[in-house]
């Protein structure tokens, strides 16, 4: 990564995956369903203050999208190069 990319946390990298790859979504209590992970209101609200992240009404229900930092982010492979898979 180069000094002008965000470093995130291997669970926020996986929560922008999740959201990026699943249309399923919905909150329930503290957490957010997204296709068949669960991600915590805190993971959400870091990944919002860090604008990768931003929740919509549709249809009147709540909905994560990936702002265009969080699509570019993921394009680039998220963070995880040099990493182990594990």
């Amino acid at each position: 990564m180069t000094s002008g990319e965000k470093q995130l946390s291997r669970s926020a990298i996986r929560s922008l995956s999740a959201i990026h790859q699943y249309r399923y979504q919905r909150r329930s209590g503290r957490v957010w369903l997204v296709g068949d992970k669960r991600i915590s209101t805190s993971t959400v609200a870091s990944l919002e203050r860090e604008a990768f992240v931003r929740e919509i009404a549709a249809n009147g229900a709540p909905r994560l999208v990936l702002t265009d930092e969080g699509k570019r982010f993921i394009a680039h492979g998220g963070g995880m190069q040099g990493r182990s898979p594990t």
